[in-house]
Order: C-alpha cells, then structure tokens, then sequence
C-alpha cells in the first residue's frame, strides 16, 4: 500500500472520530470546573457596605508599588582598551576569531552505545 493511502485512511479515521473525542474531553472538563468553582468559593462570606452610607466600614486599601522590587543598573567594571586590543592583536586578531568559527564543532559521543538492528531485517516488511 502507497504512503498515500496510507496517510488518507488515517486522516479519515482521525477525522471520524475526532468529534467523539472532543465531545468525552468537554463532558469530563465540566465537572471538574464546576468543583474547582465551588472549592474556590470563600469560607467566610463578608457584607457589602452600602455605598451610599458615609459611616460604613470598609476594609483598608493595600497598595504595593509596582516599582517596589526594582533596583536600578550599576556600572560594570569594564578593563582597560589597551589591554583588550594587545589580547586581541596576540591571539592573531580578528582573523583568529573567523577561523575559530568557521570550525566545525567537534562531534559529541553518546553516553551509551549505538544498539545493533534487530535481528530479522530492517522491520519494514513487520505490520
């Protein structure tokens, strides 16, 4: 059988069976919203102040400023040009500097070893 038709039977059946999955998720996900609703509900329930009343007693206003937590830039500590130019002249200049990325990276060696094909073939012809 083509890959292509391989691929369209699956993208029928998804699409076949796409609508009952969404349908089980949204039914489970009601419930679940509903506790967490009522879980979030307060223990104590407090009285509204009528706002027309002058006198009522309302709970104090906290205000934490936004810029609280900042802490403003401070000056690095930067080196001496001169000496950032002589390093720079000694190691070859910016010549160093393109042949060192021009390198290709150096392979990495995987913590375990490669495993060997199973035995049988390459398992294309396994359903």
């Amino acid at each position: 059988m083509s890959d292509s038709r391989i691929r369209s039977r699956i993208r029928s059946r998804i699409r076949a069976t796409l609508p009952m999955i969404l349908a089980a998720a949204s039914t489970a996900a009601v419930p679940a919203t509903a506790a967490a609703q009522s879980a979030a509900q307060p223990a104590v329930v407090h009285s509204r102040a009528d706002p027309l009343d002058a006198s009522a007693e309302v709970p104090a206003v906290r205000v934490r400023s936004s810029l609280a937590g900042y802490h403003g830039l401070a000056d690095e500590k930067v080196g001496s040009w001169r000496e950032a130019n002589d390093t720079v002249g000694r190691i070859g200049g910016w010549k160093a500097y393109a042949r060192e990325a021009a390198q290709p990276d150096e392979p990495t060696q995987p913590d375990t070893p490669a495993r060997p094909a199973p035995a049988g073939g390459d398992g294309a012809g396994q359903r």
